[in-house]
């Protein structure tokens, strides 16, 4: 997978709600032996699902937030959304909402305030619950997706997958190499060098791990793991065989970030992959564009 959209997210929790943290560990996939009707099953089944996507969504935010700071361009947590004014790297969104429907019309507020401050720029939402109308305002959708998540990935070496090594890297250096490879081989043909994405200073966060994974045939590829929000993120992921890769990166947190879900997003091919490594569609987001203004 070659991402040439938006990728996933990690930081530093504020405010978030001890209602979502007592639900962080309940992916559904559990049985349900309390007596409850078929219908309050339902619904307790749904609130757990609600739980473990909001923890996805606030890990997101944490994520871009740490990019961003890493490139001295450093976000706002405000209750219900993250959002930096002073842009951001390729492929990252100005804003992340973190709250559902209830908190649309505050939202909606807040983005208008923020892209009325410059209207001669791009601007890029993340509408974690797929529950903004950003019409509106001038915004147009530029896909869809699907939060995923898998409970309680543990070190299982029946899960490593022959003739692979899974590494993290841990000076600048590997990280150039790892983020070349993430780029692929059109971007590193262009004339021009891109701009950097990941930075080293990312090294330094013992909350987040780059994995590299080699293949025997000499083949590459990885992702990206991030701690917050009281679950483990996985994002950016790329290589010739995703099914190899998720395979590879489950394990891996397992034994980095031992006892907590994993969560992230996916949509078409890419989604696909992560259900055949055992992770479930847990909720919807939308990714909203809003080209910049002529003039």
């Amino acid at each position: 997978m070659r991402r040439r959209e938006f990728i996933a997210g990690l930081g530093s929790a504020m405010g978030w709600p001890i209602a979502a943290r007592a639900q962080q560990s309940a992916i559904p996939h559990i049985t349900l032996d309390t007596g409850l009707s078929e219908q309050s099953a339902i619904q307790v089944g749904a609130e757990m699902r609600s739980g473990i996507t909001a923890l996805a969504a606030h890990n997101n935010a944490m994520w871009c937030d740490a990019v961003c700071r890493a490139h001295d361009r450093p976000g706002e947590f405000h209750g219900t959304l993250w959002l930096t004014r002073l842009g951001t790297p390729r492929f990252y969104p100005d804003v992340v909402t973190t709250a559902g429907a209830e908190a649309a019309p505050a939202q909606i507020e807040a983005i208008a305030d923020l892209i009325g401050s410059n209207r001669r720029r791009e601007w890029f939402v993340k509408d974690s619950f797929h529950c903004l109308h950003l019409e509106s305002l001038g915004f147009e959708p530029l896909f869809d997706a699907e939060w995923i998540a898998i409970n309680g990935a543990r070190p299982d070496v029946r899960h490593h997958q022959p003739g692979a090594r899974s590494t993290i890297v841990t000076d600048e250096a590997g990280l150039s190499a790892w983020e070349r490879s993430w780029v692929g081989e059109e971007a590193n043909a262009a004339a021009a060098p891109l701009p950097r994405v990941f930075m080293p200073r990312l090294l330094a966060d013992d909350s987040i791990a780059f994995v590299s994974i080699q293949e025997e045939d000499g083949s590459a590829g990885g992702g990206i793991l991030n701690r917050g929000a009281d679950v483990v993120g996985l994002s950016n992921l790329f290589g010739s065989a995703m099914d190899r890769v998720w395979r590879s990166l489950i394990p891996m947190a397992g034994e980095i970030f031992p006892g907590l879900p994993l969560v992230g997003y996916e949509h078409g091919r890419d989604l696909a992959a992560a259900k055949l490594a055992g992770f479930e569609a847990i909720g919807s987001l939308r990714i909203w564009r809003l080209p910049a203004k002529a003039g």
